[in-house]
């Protein structure tokens, strides 16, 4: 079962379930801090955080999106743009974490589209009641 996510530069990315688990323990600790509260200011929640707690969250956000870019994404990086990315020290050598700088650094245009592909990955990865 999978997706597609059209972007605003035009690129198709195909896309794939996570293991929901994973995923539910990041958000979980995204949820403690408060952040998933009131999504509508979300601005005035961070800046609500202490700094410990700030950083945390912006740690787990970015663990967010690089498991659901890194592994929920099926698109392959070119291997010049990889070789950049690891160049500029911004790739590691996991090659779904390097997919998820790739996307990053070199395709999404924006917040939004950060945020597209976070919410389109988990809801295709979102356990599903018989039925449904």
């Amino acid at each position: 079962m999978g997706a597609t996510l059209e972007l605003k530069n035009g690129r198709t990315l195909h896309l794939r379930p996570v293991k929901w688990s994973a995923a539910w323990k990041i958000i979980r600790q995204l949820g403690g801090m408060g952040v998933l509260d009131n999504l509508d200011d979300l601005e005035g929640t961070m800046e609500s955080l202490t700094a410990s707690e700030a950083l945390q969250a912006a740690d787990a956000s970015q663990r967010l999106f690089d498991y659901c870019a890194g592994w929920g994404v099926t698109d392959e990086p070119p291997e010049e743009e990889i070789a950049g990315l690891v160049a500029a020290g911004l790739a590691p050598a996991d090659p779904h974490l390097a997919r998820a700088a790739w996307l990053q650094f070199n395709v999404l245009a924006d917040d939004d589209e950060v945020s597209t592909l976070i919410a389109e990955v988990l809801a295709l990865s979102q356990p599903r009641s018989e039925g449904e």
